[in-house]
C-alpha cells in the first residue's frame, strides 16, 4: 500500500509515476520561447506552456500567468490560492487541493506530449 501511496503522491504538480516524463520531456525544451517546429510538436508546445503555468501556481500563486491557466483546463476560482482581504483578513489556501487539481490536469498532457516524442507508445 505504501507504495501505491507514493506512485501518486507529487510535487509542484508533476506526480511520482510521470517525474521520469517531465525529466525526459524538460530535456527537449528550448531555454526560452517555443518548440522548434510547434505545429508539428503540438503536444510538446502545450507540455511547454503547462509547466510554465504550473511552476507560477506554486511559485507565485498563479500572479504572472493567470490568463495562461486555460491550458490546464482550469479556472483561477477552481484553485483555493491564497488570499489577501485588506488588512485584517487572510485566507492560507488549500494547497493541497491545489496540488491535486494541478496535478490531475497537468499528468495527461506529460502523457500525450511523452508519446508525441517517442519516450513512451501510446
Amino acid at each position: 500500500m505504501q507504495v501505491q501511496k507514493e506512485l501518486f503522491t507529487s510535487e509542484w504538480g508533476v506526480r511520482n509515476d510521470v517525474k521520469h516524463l517531465v525529466d525526459a520531456l524538460q530535456n527537449k525544451l528550448p531555454a526560452m520561447g517555443m518548440v522548434k517546429n510547434a505545429n508539428k510538436n503540438r503536444c510538446l508546445e502545450k507540455f511547454r506552456k503547462a509547466q510554465n503555468v504550473t511552476y507560477d501556481i506554486f511559485n507565485n500563486g498563479l500572479c504572472n500567468r493567470g490568463k495562461s491557466l486555460k491550458v490546464l483546463g482550469l479556472k483561477k476560482d477552481d484553485l483555493p490560492l491564497p488570499e489577501y482581504y485588506g488588512r485584517d483578513s487572510y485566507f492560507p489556501g488549500n494547497w493541497e487541493r491545489i496540488e491535486f487539481l494541478v496535478s490531475e490536469a497537468f499528468t495527461p498532457i506529460v502523457r500525450a506530449a511523452a508519446i508525441e516524442q517517442g519516450i513512451i507508445r501510446g
